[in-house]
């Protein structure tokens, strides 16, 4: 299929506009502001930068609200500036760059936790454009919740919020967080001397006074969450294999159940134990003992996806942790392993080459479903007992995981629409029902049945709409339904006008800037959907 070309159908849509104004002779001030940010978002969304800061620079001289009426004539140099970005000589823009941020959502990110929403809005902003995805928490008690289930990699909270002590939440994130080495910085106006040394003993990484310097504060950020990277490098990895330790099989395992009982997908432990590697040591010495752990193990991370993590559990015991992965989709990938490591030939001074096998135990995690571990090491057991060199899936009792989640898409750009509609279609996650609705303005969203109480919503939101504007939407949604199954992220084209602050302040999520990368949206789309699932 031929990609499509949104820069033709961006055009056809303003010549629409303009054939339309020509027509009543006269236009509303505020259609000239609208069509404007409309164009400014869409154009940068496709590549289009230039006419993006173009209709950018051109908001300032309309008036958002005013009905005044402007003689089309007097818009004819306007319009013709604006045909002249789609000159036919120019190659067509068919589709967005790619994304600055990783579409699997493992790249770091920052949890800011500030009642100042502008304050917060800066740094998001000048992170943002450093590649630093950020998210926004104005109260303590969101910034809970955005800690546990997104898990953040560095934290920036403020030490005066409207429902708790900034300090006493220092201490609630130190504790759950310091085997992960998360860095912490308290910022704070009362930049006393008294403070600065309160935060450094309940476990803050760093004390910044307010106003920041922006520039200084990118750099800063940076250097604390490659020193994090690094650290977790050093601590949470076996020297001898390079396989994740226990430490942080301990770390991760939890995260990836509470995922799966959020998100209601499974996902798949594999224990795996060398076989009769005792005699190996024995046999042939613990340096040959110890290339085969490390052979093993090289092969492992070799044969292993992405997205799996592997761990040396203890001694020759090993554990894969699988996400979206059924058990049997997980012995097909142990047996393509089995394989490889069969072929596999070790050597000593003084000995024929021989080889080493191994028995694996499976168990699939399903939605609140105990022992997991316990369950993989029966299955392992009963491998050994059969024979060994074979592997044995525990079958827990099935019920159905499928979840749902609609991505609800509310803007009256119709280009826009299409680009996340589009991005959305290629993700089909395994037992994930994802439904994809759009509507072209507020007022049809409000007057439609769109809710279900069973289901989940991620909601994209378009701020400056007719007939009724994103505030309105978000303002009706937070106050008719509840909260816990819907996540609203705005769209906007403005960086640090009232919108945003409003926004926040009035129950919305996350908001993301016009232009946009549609991979972007999806990115965040995954992360913020993980707290709502239970």
């Amino acid at each position: 299929m031929s990609p499509v070309n949104y820069k033709a159908l961006l055009a056809n849509r303003m010549k629409q506009d303009f054939s339309k104004w020509h027509a009543q002779q006269h236009v509303q001030e505020r259609e000239v502001y609208r069509f404007l940010h409309t164009m400014k978002g869409t154009a940068g969304t496709i590549g289009l930068m230039e006419l993006s800061e173009f209709c950018g620079t051109q908001l300032a001289s309309f008036a958002e609200d005013s009905t005044a009426l402007l003689p089309v004539q007097s818009l004819e140099h306007f319009m013709a500036t604006l045909t002249a970005f789609f000159t036919p000589e120019e190659p067509a823009a068919e589709a967005a760059p790619s994304s600055p941020e990783d579409a699997s959502g493992k790249k770091s990110f920052v949890l800011v936790i500030d009642a100042d929403a502008a304050f917060a809005a800066s740094i998001k902003e000048s992170l943002e454009q450093q590649g630093i995805p950020v998210v926004i928490a104005l109260d303590g008690k969101k910034g809970m919740e955005f800690f546990y289930t997104l898990q953040p990699q560095m934290v920036i909270l403020d030490s005066h919020l409207p429902d708790a002590d900034g300090f006493d939440l220092v201490t609630r994130i130190h504790e759950a967080a310091k085997s992960r080495y998360l860095p912490i910085a308290v910022i704070s106006a009362d930049d006393r001397i008294d403070n600065q040394i309160r935060a450094m003993e309940l476990g803050a990484t760093d004390f910044l006074a307010k106003p920041l310097n922006l520039p200084f504060f990118a750099a800063y950020v940076r250097n604390r969450l490659r020193n994090q990277e690094a650290i977790s490098q050093g601590t949470l990895y076996d020297e001898l294999t390079g396989a994740g330790n226990r430490k942080y099989f301990n770390h991760v395992l939890p995260q990836m159940m509470n995922l799966s009982e959020r998100t209601r997908t499974a996902f798949t432990l594999v224990l795996l134990d060398l076989d009769h590697f005792k005699k190996v040591n024995d046999n042939y010495g613990h340096p040959a003992g110890d290339e085969v752990l490390r052979t093993f193990s090289q092969l492992l991370l070799n044969m292993k996806r992405e997205s799996d993590y592997f761990f040396r559990y203890g001694g020759e015991e090993f554990a894969l942790l699988l996400p979206d992965t059924k058990a049997q989709a997980a012995v097909l990938l142990v047996d393509r392993i089995r394989a490889a490591f069969a072929e596999t030939a070790f050597s000593s001074a003084s000995s024929e080459p021989f080889h080493v096998s191994f028995s694996a135990g499976i168990s699939e995690f399903r939605v609140k479903q105990d022992l997991l571990v316990s369950m993989a090491d029966q299955a392992l057991y009963q491998a050994k007992k059969n024979g060994r060199n074979r592997t044995i899936v525990y079958e827990p009792a099935e019920g159905d995981l499928k979840r749902h989640l609609n991505i609800i898409i509310i803007d009256d750009d119709s280009l826009v629409r299409r680009l996340v509609s589009k991005q959305f279609s290629g993700w089909k996650p395994e037992e994930f029902d994802l439904r994809i609705e759009e509507y072209v303005d507020g007022a049809s969203f409000v007057e439609s049945q769109w809710y279900n109480a069973e289901e989940n919503y991620m909601i994209l939101l378009d701020g400056v709409m007719p007939k009724m504007d994103g505030l309105e939407v978000l303002n009706h949604v937070r106050g008719q339904y509840p909260h816990e199954n819907i996540v609203i992220s705005m769209l906007t084209s403005r960086n640090n006008e009232s919108d945003i602050v409003l926004a926040l302040k009035n129950g919305a999520d996350d908001y993301i800037v016009k232009p946009f990368y549609a991979q972007e949206v999806v990115a965040r789309v995954e992360r913020l959907t993980m707290r709502m699932f239970k």
